[in-house]
């Protein structure tokens, strides 16, 4: 009696192991149940290894399959075990097998993306989705790889297919919010697990239809129209909700600047126009009311209303760092002759910005004299200016002057007007001026108090960078676009083999990991840690990232003293490595690539 029976079933495990729908399959096994995701992969297996067993002869996939199944439960582990360079060999013997699965496309497609090859990583994803249409999860790898590489339309298209193939997919719909391709809604606003998520077009037919509901409220429907230009996703709502307003309420300065602001994101550049020269009429004195309207002819092509407009705005405000930037073409030219334009305009209408700007030309040329000179004339102008100070301490911290800083900078630290960016300002002039204690002191003080948490932990990174106690690789990271890790970081063991993976490809930066080591130079009073990025045998040849050296480490009565390190990768490539015993963190160096 045969141990296998013939079925048909349309479950998607067949389309991604490239299977037809009709399958032998053991008789005394459940059946799949594909509307209730009921499908037992051992029974398939048992299934065709039967088929094959009892007919020799058989045309079909399945002595493939079967052989190919013999490296799946390996190929798994690898790819658990970030072994990338051997789950590539498994495949491939996969694919001689059984050639040509969604199975093996969408793996090896993994593979390639964690080496950092997406050219090659998109192709096969979306060669998996054409072998296989019916399986989600592989339109939602190729939508993401599709996003991180810039191509939005695209990704769009296989997230939606992926929802249109299974309507709770929350991974593709949150893709789609992501990309402001649906939007996600509450229905009831203090309850985040009550989100539903809608196509653009709905909230679209949504919220216009919520204009006349709260057009009794004025400045609720001000704000609306305004909150929908911020969100960007249905900004033509937002100037529906204000051209309403605006009948209602003409002439007010603030609908007027949100209208002009829609209309330009619209590409309406007349009626953007208009809506600015009205706001300037209500209002002439406003600078920035032209200078929206020089921004407006820029967008709309106009040169001469662009001119016309901003020497609109620095006649009435000539301390505007955009409208200047713009005027005086500092984008393209900004050389020594366009310094003395500057201090001259400067000098004609009394102004501070344009030396700040001056200064800047000035130090980047490399003419500290120069700059701190300009910076002191603004300075002159304007004492209570952050950014004067801002610029003046950089100056000086490059001049190496400490004597002025702490005359000059040092009082207005100390008066706590101004935010945490003039104390780190002048920490990290100090720092320059060879007075690293003094710059540490600045920097604790300033942690004080109710300093933003985010400059608290910076602060605190910059203390232990200047005592020591944190350092950089002299090597950068190689960084996806999309802010993620292009492939793994990982330990450099003697003898060229290679540790444990610490930060994983494609993972988000900032991104950090602690690992154990044992100490064993030096007496084990120091430590040596190697690092790379990238495998051996996986596309481009590894990194290296250099050593760190630990030191100060306090030596264990038997055998070498255990010490816990981190490494942290940020979004700029930048990699820090520091470490610590017993609570307390130790010297570290990067002593380079030997």
């Amino acid at each position: 009696m045969s141990t296998y029976i013939w079925i048909e079933t349309p479950a998607w495990q067949l389309q991604f192991f490239g299977l037809p729908n009709r399958i032998p399959w053991p008789a005394d096994a459940q059946q799949p149940n594909p509307e209730k995701g009921e499908f037992d992969m051992p029974s398939l297996l048992r299934g065709v290894q039967s088929c094959v067993s009892s007919e020799p002869t058989i045309i079909g996939p399945w002595r493939g399959f079967v052989e190919a199944s013999e490296h799946f439960q390996e190929m798994t582990e690898a790819l658990e075990d970030q072994e990338y360079a051997r789950a590539s060999e498994l495949l491939s013997a996969i694919d001689k097998a059984h050639p040509g699965s969604a199975y093996g496309l969408f793996h090896q497609a993994y593979v390639f993306r964690q080496s950092g090859n997406d050219q090659e990583a998109v192709r096969l994803y979306a060669e998996a989705a054409q072998k296989a249409p019916g399986v989600p999860f592989i339109w939602n790898n190729l939508g993401a790889m599709l996003a991180e590489n810039g191509e939005r339309a695209k990704a769009v298209q296989a997230f939606t297919n992926a929802v249109n193939l299974n309507n709770n997919d929350t991974v593709a719909l949150e893709s789609l919010v992501q990309l402001k391709a649906a939007v996600k809604l509450l229905r009831d606003q203090k309850d985040p697990n009550s989100a539903v998520v809608v196509p653009v077009e709905q909230f679209r037919q949504m919220a216009a239809g919520q204009i006349d509901q709260i057009a009794a409220n004025l400045d609720q429907l001000i704000g609306f129209g305004e909150q929908m230009l911020r969100d960007g996703i249905i900004p033509d709502v937002g100037v529906k909700a204000l051209e309403k307003a605006d009948a209602m309420r003409p002439n007010d300065p603030r609908i007027l600047a949100a209208l002009g602001a829609g209309y330009r994101l619209a590409g309406e550049y007349e009626k953007s126009k208009a809506a600015f020269e009205k706001f300037t009429q209500v209002n002439p004195n406003d600078a920035w009311g032209f200078f929206n309207i020089a921004q407006t002819c820029n967008a709309a092509g106009d040169k001469a209303g662009e001119r016309a407009a901003l020497e609109a705005t620095i006649e009435r405000d000539p301390n505007i760092q955009a409208a200047l930037g713009i005027y005086f073409d500092l984008q393209n030219d900004h050389g020594p002759e366009k310094e003395k334009v500057l201090v001259e305009f400067a000098d004609k209408r009394g102004a501070w910005m344009p030396l700040l700007l001056a200064s800047s030309i000035a130090g980047q040329r490399g003419d500290t004299a120069a700059a701190v000179a300009y910076a002191a004339k603004a300075y002159e102008r304007n004492p209570n200016s952050e950014e004067i100070l801002l610029q003046y301490s950089a100056m000086l911290g490059d001049a190496g002057d400490a004597a002025t800083l702490e005359t000059m900078i040092q009082p207005a630290v100390s008066g706590g007007r101004f935010t945490k960016r003039l104390d780190w300002n002048y920490a990290q002039s100090l720092k320059q001026c060879g007075k690293p204690e003094q710059a540490i002191e600045v920097l604790r003080r300033a942690q004080l108090g109710d300093a933003p948490e985010d400059f608290k932990t910076a602060a605190a990174t910059t203390i232990e960078f200047w005592s020591g106690l944190r350092a950089q690789s002299g090597e950068m990271l190689e960084v996806h676009q999309a802010g993620s890790l292009l492939r793994p970081v990982l330990v450099s063991l003697d003898g060229g083999e290679e540790g444990g993976v610490l930060l994983n490809p494609r993972q988000p930066l900032p991104a950090a990991h602690k690992l154990p080591v044992r100490a064993k130079e030096n007496g084990g009073t120091e430590a040596r840690v190697r690092l790379q990025q990238g495998q051996a045998g996986l596309g481009s040849a590894p990194k290296p990232l250099g050593v760190f050296v630990v030191k100060g480490i306090t030596p264990a009565a038997d055998g070498p003293a255990n010490i816990d390190c981190r490494v942290e990768a940020a979004p700029d490539g930048r990699l820090t490595f520091s470490a610590g015993q017993d609570g307390r963190m130790l010297p570290v160096e990067w002593a380079g690539l030997a």
